[in-house]
């Protein structure tokens, strides 16, 4: 949908009332923009309603262009309840332009992993494996479906760490979660400690907590009972309250 001056009012700030409305700031001499319009075409097609695709010829309208600052294009801006809340500049693949989109737009297929990771984690697991879902949502499922996992009494093992091979190393909220809990599996701690880890269960974790600080006070192995102690932190989180109490109780042992 082409969008001019005397229609952006009506046709980007107030439809983005209702649905989140992405404007390319384009121009017909500008080869990325050639490039990436195919990409967002597909993508509102794909979307299917969801989110609305507007064009602004900035040779056209230059006045559109000043006004929102276009110093370069492509550049992709998404307006959501009136204002800009969003965008990127360039051509960029649909990986990322849907990453942008689904900071406003809640996917079917997360709502479906989320729905379906407490009682059927293994069908969730397929579901996130051969779906679309990127970044921050896809992150975000695969922790659903470990705590799905956990809450079976005896999960498999292997299911749980290609659920935690989801979520990458480093650069998502659930980067040390993963990385604590790949090193509990590696070290054999029970489900039912891992669980109340993850949950936050005060008698459990705190049980589990006062046996390793026990380790590290009179232990054989005592940098095992400290790593333990430090990747339950990262599982409890860092303002839990054991999190708070064991690790003031961590730094006396140790200094």
């Amino acid at each position: 949908m082409d969008v001019t001056t005397a229609d952006f009012e009506q046709k980007v700030i107030r439809e983005s009332e209702q649905r989140p409305v992405l404007v390319d700031f384009w121009a017909p001499w500008c080869a990325p923009c050639r490039t990436l319009t195919p990409t967002l075409e597909a993508l509102e097609k794909e979307y299917a309603g969801k989110f609305l695709l507007a064009k602004v010829n900035t040779d056209a309208e230059p006045q559109l262009g000043q006004a929102f600052r276009i110093m370069s294009i492509p550049d992709v801006k998404v307006f959501h309840k009136g204002k800009i809340a969003g965008g990127f500049v360039g051509a960029q693949a649909a990986e990322r332009i849907r990453e942008v989109i689904e900071q406003f737009i809640v996917p079917e297929d997360f709502l479906a992993i989320q729905n379906l990771a407490h009682a059927s984690p293994e069908k969730a697991l397929e579901m996130l494996s051969a779906g679309r879902l990127n970044g921050k949502r896809k992150y975000e499922a695969a922790w659903a479906i470990v705590r799905g996992f956990l809450a079976q009494p005896n999960p498999d093992s292997a299911m749980l760490q290609a659920t935690l091979d989801k979520i990458p190393e480093f650069g998502s909220p659930f980067s040390e979660q993963r990385t604590a809990m790949l090193y509990l599996l590696e070290r054999a701690v029970t489900t039912a400690d891992m669980r109340a880890l993850v949950a936050g269960d005060e008698k459990i974790a705190g049980e589990f907590l006062a046996t390793q600080l026990a380790l590290v006070e009179n232990g054989a192995d005592k940098a095992r009972a400290k790593e333990l102690m430090i990747k339950a932190f990262h599982l409890l989180g860092s303002e839990n309250p054991l999190t708070l109490d064991y690790r003031r109780k961590l730094s006396r042992v140790l200094f």
